[in-house]
């Protein structure tokens, strides 16, 4: 994923995300406001309302746990 499509919420995610798998890598799209992540080989998408409603992170442990 570019550098360039990134934003300061990436790297919150990205640091969250490395506790359930080594180099997680997010982008911003700019368009759709929604965050992808890559994460052990899995694509995991966060939209704008789970970031603002602070639900981005239960976003990705049930997908770490439909994974396992």
């Amino acid at each position: 994923m570019e550098k360039a499509n990134r934003n300061g919420e990436c790297d919150v995610i990205e640091r969250f995300a490395a506790s359930f798998g080594r180099n997680p890598h997010c982008a911003y799209n700019f368009d759709t406001q929604d965050h992808t992540l890559q994460l052990n080989s899995q694509t995991i998408v966060i939209t704008r309302k789970d970031f603002d409603d602070r639900k981005w992170q239960k976003t990705i442990r049930n997908a770490m746990q439909r994974r396992g």
